[in-house]
């Protein structure tokens, strides 16, 4: 009988030991878990540049648009996790347009917009993530210049001041804090206003190469670029 009662003792002080031995190291593995998930769920700041391919949507009998490279700068803020199911909003500067031929030389139409655009993102695993969502941008100025000229001529008033549509594209993120990116926007809204024919308001040569009210240019950028996540 004693010697029963003593393995049972010797027992559960084995146990009990090894209890207090494992279960600090356990906890302490946990509780670095949850720290690591508690800082990827903080609100992630950053900053991107990058170069832009844009164009006009859209042609007629003697116009058909040509790319123009441009560049962006941008700031966004992802309150969430690379990985699962987000969003962010960001704040985009971007200078766009597109050329065209006019009389045999080549001329080119620069327009600076500031965009809002707000995505849903889904990441796939903590080093790729998809961004679809809309965005709503605001025309600074909008210029035409063609090569063999050295000055510009101002057409933002026959352009159309906000611009809206729709945006996608992909991220990934090779090492910490590094983004890669690319993504395309195209706007719903006409890039020109409507030029009644006979309007005594209407110049006479048209700065445009195309009548608006025929052609619904849209704007179409692809952005490439590279980021800092804070």
């Amino acid at each position: 009988m004693k010697k029963t009662i003593f393995a049972t003792l010797l027992t559960a002080f084995v146990c009990t030991s090894f209890a207090q031995t494992t279960m600090p190291n356990m906890q302490s593995a946990e509780m670095q878990q949850q720290l690591k998930e508690i800082a990827d769920r903080k609100p992630k700041f950053g900053i991107k540049a990058g170069y832009n391919v844009a164009k006009i949507t859209g042609s007629a009998t003697h116009f058909s648009p040509d790319t123009k490279n441009g560049f962006m700068v941008a700031a966004f803020y992802s309150p969430g996790a690379k990985s699962g199911l987000g969003y962010r909003t960001e704040l985009v500067f971007t200078r766009q347009g597109f050329g065209f031929d006019e009389n045999g030389l080549q001329t080119n139409v620069t327009s600076d917009y500031v965009y809002m655009p707000h995505f849903t993102t889904f990441g796939i695993g903590k080093f790729f993530q998809i961004h679809v969502g809309g965005q709503l941008g605001y025309l600074l100025k909008s210029s035409k210049e063609s090569k063999s000229e050295t000055k510009t001529e101002d057409i933002t008033s026959f352009a159309n001041r906000l611009d809206y549509g729709a945006a996608g594209g992909v991220e990934i993120y090779p090492i910490k804090h590094l983004i890669i990116g690319g993504r395309y926007n195209v706007s719903f809204g006409n890039a020109y206003k409507r030029m009644t024919s006979g309007n005594s308001t209407t110049p006479s040569p048209f700065p445009l190469p195309f009548n608006p009210d025929e052609v619904k240019g849209k704007n179409a950028v692809m952005n490439f670029y590279v980021g800092f996540r804070f």
